[in-house]
């Protein structure tokens, strides 16, 4: 038999975490951003429309007074004209210049020659008129004066041409200050929406998070959680419902209880009854053979070579009734497991040299041993897992009395660090292999029935189980899982 080998498998991968979802995917803040946005919207459409006409007002009070101020001038101007008065024409140009507004005045004869100006240099010239049209808003980009023109006519005849120019600074001044108003208003609009959507999406979902946390103290088990009702919205009515629903719960909840606790019952005097009927049959054969031998030890017809023969009996049977009744208290009295972080490498192997030890005369028999880097410690009660272990080996030793080889390998799955233990035995029956892992249920001969069992139950604590693949004249694979991370 040869020594336990170590041999290194690969490293697992690890698993990714999905992030988290964030406050922009509740409700509540889906009903907040829609109520503030439909009021800012409404607010901007509302705002907007009002300075487009108050700007378009503005606008058309302008445009009127600078036509009636380019007709008064026209109108005022025309004697002036047909005489050449240029000192009256001179002041007809100051009176107009004197209104709010006006950048230049010009007044020109049918010639083309300038006879009054606001701008000297082109006085008395025969120059193009400054406005060839009457302009109408909106202006070019950049252009801050409205250019008007009034034809001076005498019985239908053009003498003159008046033109007229207003600055629109003022008016602009006034629309940017409108629009800057209108802006603010919509901040105003938009803080006391946001307000107003907070404490609307409050009010709203305050039943829902109320609900949130009466679930989540149901899904703890306290089922006598309600949610409080307050209004007689649909929220009101989804609480009553939802408060409803718990109270059935509950009542099928405390009926299922009893219902679990009387099958429970039931099974737990059933299984008493069979143990005790298996436990009575196991003990009745060594029993009946002790009883025997001591009726034989009393008569005085044994020689002294029978009467030996009679002692070796009694001495085999009360040693086998002595490991029947001990492999029932170990299975009926597996303490609570007090799981630690261990060397599962040096357990491994400090069972396999005890059965190297036991068993090392015996030709053909080979232990290796497999234990990856990165899964040679977990989690799990040290002296529990050393009866595991034992059991599950020994019984491999067992099933190759005439040799073969037994691995015990390690590996990790993610989070789990996974035991096989294979051997090249004669297996076991497919009809066994469901059953083999219940109380008293062997093929050994002299075996009780209790080593699997007891390997179960441990496992169970351990918050795994025994997993058994075998097939017959080839060999069994048993495996388990403990916990590689605290």
């Amino acid at each position: 038999m040869s020594a336990p080998q170590l041999e290194p498998l690969p490293a697992p991968l690890t698993p990714a975490r999905e992030p988290d979802a964030g406050f922009i995917r509740t409700l509540r803040f889906r009903l907040m951003f829609s109520v503030a946005l439909v009021h800012v919207v409404l607010m901007g459409i509302f705002v907007t429309d009002a300075v487009r006409e108050q700007s378009d007002r503005i606008q058309a009070e302008l445009f009127s007074r600078g036509r009636s101020l380019a007709s008064l001038t026209a109108v005022a101007s025309t004697n002036a004209l047909l005489t050449e008065d240029l000192g009256a024409l001179a002041e007809i140009i100051q009176r107009v210049k004197s209104q709010p507004d006006v950048v230049y005045c010009e007044i020109s004869d049918s010639r083309g020659y300038v006879l009054g100006t606001t701008r000297p240099e082109r006085l008395g010239k025969r120059l193009p008129l400054l406005a060839t049209n009457s302009e109408q808003f909106p202006l070019a980009d950049g252009d801050h004066t409205l250019d008007l023109r009034e034809n001076i006519r005498i019985a239908g005849q053009m003498v003159g041409t008046a033109t007229l120019g207003l600055s629109t600074v003022r008016m602009d001044s006034a629309m940017a200050k409108t629009w800057r108003e209108g802006l603010l208003f919509i901040l105003a609009a938009l803080i006391a929406g946001s307000g107003a959507a907070w404490a609307l999406s409050l009010l709203t979902t305050r039943g829902l998070h109320g609900m949130l946390d009466v679930v989540r103290r149901i899904s703890r088990g306290d089922l006598n959680a309600r949610v409080p009702v307050t209004t007689r919205d649909e929220v009101g009515v989804l609480a009553v419902a939802f408060n409803n629903m718990v109270s059935s719960l509950k009542r099928a909840s405390e009926k299922a209880a009893l219902e679990h606790e009387r099958r429970t019952q039931a099974e737990r005097l059933a299984c008493v009854g069979e143990m005790s009927a298996t436990i009575a049959h196991e003990i009745r054969n060594p029993l009946s053979a002790i009883i025997n031998s001591v009726n034989l030890l009393g008569g005085d017809t044994l020689s002294q070579e029978d009467r030996a023969q009679v002692i070796a009996i009694l001495n085999n049977e009360s040693g086998r009734l002595n490991r029947i009744l001990g492999d029932f208290l170990n299975f009926a009295k597996i303490r609570e497991s007090e799981a630690v972080r261990a060397d599962l490498k040096g357990l491994i192997e400090e069972i396999a040299n005890m059965l190297y030890q036991d068993h090392r005369t015996e030709e053909g028999l080979r232990l290796t041993i497999s234990c990856a880097p990165e899964a040679q410690s977990a989690v799990f009660d040290r002296d529990q897992l050393r009866q595991v272990l034992w059991n599950l080996m020994l019984n491999a030793l067992q099933a190759m009395p005439e040799g073969g080889e037994l691995s015990i390998r390690t590996k990790r799955d993610g989070g789990k660090i996974t035991v096989n233990i294979v051997d090249t035995g004669c297996g076991i029956p497919p009809s066994a292999l469901k059953e083999i892992t219940k109380p008293f249920i062997t093929s050994r001969k002299g075996g009780t029935g209790l080593g699997l069992a007891i390997v179960q139950r441990i496992l169970v604590q351990h918050g795994t189980q025994l997993s058994i693949t075998s097939h017959e004249g080839v060999g069994t694979q048993v495996s388990f899982q403990l916990n590689g991370d605290d």
